[in-house]
């Protein structure tokens, strides 16, 4: 085994001990650390030999060299502490680790949809790219040897990565991982967490650990998936527009119930109670004394229409059920303000005491009735219209959308039909070409009706989905909509 060049120095040393020492000193610390040298030198005085000669001028320019570099970084530290920056974001190996579960406590920790939560969404400021995903909770896609919810997502995410390339692309490497990383915690949680229970449809809005919410909807949504630097609300927009918001007056003569209905969910939100002394004739007591036991009746019943009216005025509800003994209920709806009368859209004359049917069936069977009378007398009123002022089918009401000519618009719920889409600039087509404003290619869209009714709110045109009379939409091919007019000079001017 060969020798390593101290030890060989040392070797060569050893012939003449005294009067080399000092030179094979110098040279071994010029070329390896003293201290490993002097393990090996024999006990003798050449030990004594490095305290008596001065260090080399290398070494002696490294001290120096070595000194000013740490005044150096002394001086920069303190700089530094004095101007802080910022902390960089760093993702170690706890931070890739994937967390379904955060998803499914934010779906269980959920307290409803309403505008305050929207508004709060919008008005939030994300460093990172936001997911905004809809999926519909069709039967067929929540069976589990399917795996149609996992499939659907697949596509829509496809779809959604090349849809908002230049956007991902523009993203920084750490934006960039935060999405990969939101993604394959969706997809873990819907593949092996999410249970749709009674569910019809699935919002989840998701950027890092800045935005996590996930809501299960009792009402129908359309499929979509955005990578947006904010939220996209819009499809939550249209569902708290659509739905009517249900107050259900249980009305006894001791006891008031106030039952809020709200997106398919029954909740109970206020209670009123009044000793009520029985107000049948008696006729061994005085008529004073009768007026008096039916005047508490009636101040609990203006004590109740006061705060129905309180409820209304402040946004809570927008249609009324009122349940109650045919005397008393006649009676309450004497005190009820006149501008809430048009919104009683069903009597249930039954004593709420005697009467064990489900509270949320019987609004929802309420609502029913209401919406298809709604419908049915917006399907009639198309025939006031002049021609010239309505289209019907899908290509006649294309053409009039992208003119921006709509002022209103009824669409069947189960209308679907592929088409295109400029998402830019709001152009939809029925054939695959390109946009007319910036000749860009169109972009395949499932159901292009999903996009006229989305491109129609973003302008603010009345949309009203028919549910319950589809069948009267015939005769308009599933689609009807009502025109501005346009003045005669103004159709010659554009030629």
């Amino acid at each position: 085994m060969g020798l390593c060049v101290p030890c060989q120095l040392l070797n060569t040393c050893a012939g003449d001990r005294l009067n080399s020492a000092a030179a094979c000193i110098n040279e071994i610390t010029s070329r390896h650390t003293l201290i490993s040298v002097l393990s090996r030198l024999p006990n003798s005085n050449i030990l004594v030999i490095p305290s008596q000669v001065p260090p080399p001028l290398a070494e002696r320019q490294s001290e120096k060299m070595q000194e000013s570099h740490g005044a150096e970084q002394i001086q920069q530290t303190e700089q530094q502490s004095a101007t802080p920056q910022p902390p960089r974001k760093r993702h170690g190996k706890k931070w890739r680790e994937l967390h379904p579960r955060s998803l499914l406590r934010a779906m269980g920790a959920q307290d409803g949809v309403s505008e305050d939560k929207v508004r709060a969404l919008v008005e939030t400021e994300y460093t990172d790219p936001v997911i905004s995903l809809y999926l519909a909770l069709s039967p067929e896609r929540v069976t589990p040897e399917r795996k149609g919810l996992l499939r659907s997502f697949h596509s829509m995410k496809t779809h959604a990565l090349e849809e908002h390339k230049d956007f991902i692309e523009s993203l920084s490497k750490s934006q960039k991982a935060t999405l990969e990383h939101d993604i394959q915690e969706i997809q873990g949680f819907l593949a092996d967490y999410f249970v749709p229970q009674h569910l019809r449809s699935l919002v989840i809005f998701r950027s890092g650990e800045k935005l996590n919410e996930v809501m299960g909807l009792l009402v129908p949504v359309n499929d979509g998936m955005r990578i947006d630097p904010d939220p996209y609300i819009t499809p939550l927009e249209a569902v708290l527009e659509d739905d009517e918001k249900v107050l259900f007056v249980e009305c006894a003569k001791q006891d008031t119930k106030f039952l809020l209905y709200q997106l398919g969910s029954c909740r109970q939100i206020d209670r009123s109670k009044a000793f009520v002394p029985t107000d049948t004739v008696d006729k061994t007591i005085p008529h004073h004394a009768q007026q008096h036991r039916l005047e508490h009746l009636r101040s609990h019943l203006r004590q109740v229409a006061g705060e129905v009216y309180q409820l209304y005025d402040q946004g809570a509800c927008d249609l009324l059920v009122l349940m109650a003994e045919n005397r008393v209920a006649a009676m309450l709806e004497e005190y009820l303000h006149e501008s809430l009368k048009p919104k009683i859209i069903a009597h249930i004359l039954d004593s709420p005491d005697a009467d064990a049917r489900d509270r949320k069936e019987l609004i929802e069977n309420a609502l029913r009735e209401h919406r298809a009378e709604k419908e049915t007398k917006a399907i009639e009123s198309l025939h006031n219209y002049k021609p010239e002022e309505l289209a019907s089918s899908l290509r006649n009401v294309l053409s009039v959308l992208n003119l921006f000519l709509i002022r209103k618009l009824l669409v069947s719920e189960n209308l679907h039909q592929k088409g295109f889409a400029c998402k830019e600039h709001h152009y939809l087509s029925l054939e695959a070409g390109n946009c007319p404003f910036d000749n860009s290619k169109l972009l395949a869209a499932e159901n292009v009706v999903d996009e006229i009714v989305e491109v129609a709110r973003l302008h603010g045109v009345e949309v009203l989905i028919i549910k319950h009379r589809q069948d009267l939409m015939a005769e308009y091919a599933g689609i009807a909509a009502i025109r501005y007019a346009v003045p005669a000079q103004a159709v010659v001017a554009t030629g």
